[in-house]
């Protein structure tokens, strides 16, 4: 059984916006965590890298990820029963190229997978949540799709953080009440 999804929205008013490059410029400058999300489609596992993952509720527990309207993972994903969101490990920040590029075959290339609650969960990374799916919302040019959670492991491993379009890792500050430095 799919999803439910809501229509779009007959009428979209016109928004004064700034340029795209002027956006993604702004926008880079919040640090957001590296994900690969998983599904098994049609034909075989689908995935692609999302750096837009929100915990949504722990009661139920459950996450919300959005994916372009139009990308491959998603008609996949919507078609399956349940998902995962692989949190990118440090050591494993390569996978977010590899999972934003090429065909199926070639994302899933070299990675190891095993299958937990019906959905590819990667080898290697800092935790991973696999999802009923629930629902799904297009909104814009992206789908916002709310799953449950069945299932999450986490590993000691640093997680990667996209920041300034480059990836990092988290560096703890120096004393958790030493108030912030004054400019």
């Amino acid at each position: 059984m799919n999803p439910p999804v809501s229509p779009p929205r007959a009428h979209r008013p016109r928004h004064p916006a700034v340029p795209s490059a002027t956006y993604r410029a702004a926008i880079s400058h919040l640090p957001t965590g590296l994900a690969v999300v998983t599904a098994h489609g049609p034909e075989g596992p689908v995935g692609c890298t999302v750096t837009a993952v929100l915990s949504l509720s722990v009661d139920p527990p459950s996450l919300l990820v959005s994916l372009a309207s139009r990308s491959r993972t998603l008609a996949g994903l919507l078609r399956a029963r349940s998902f995962a969101v692989n949190v990118l490990s440090w050591q494993h920040r390569a996978l977010a190229h590899q999972f934003a590029t090429g065909t199926a075959d070639a994302r899933f290339a070299g990675v190891v997978v095993r299958q937990v609650n019906g959905a590819p969960v990667l080898d290697g990374c800092a935790a991973a949540v696999v999802c009923e799916t629930r629902e799904s919302v297009e909104l814009f040019d992206h789908t916002l799709v709310a799953g449950v959670a069945t299932w999450t492991s986490t590993d000691t491993r640093e997680p990667a953080v996209l920041y300034r379009r480059a990836p990092h890792t988290l560096t703890p500050c120096p004393t958790a009440d030493a108030p912030p430095a004054q400019g």
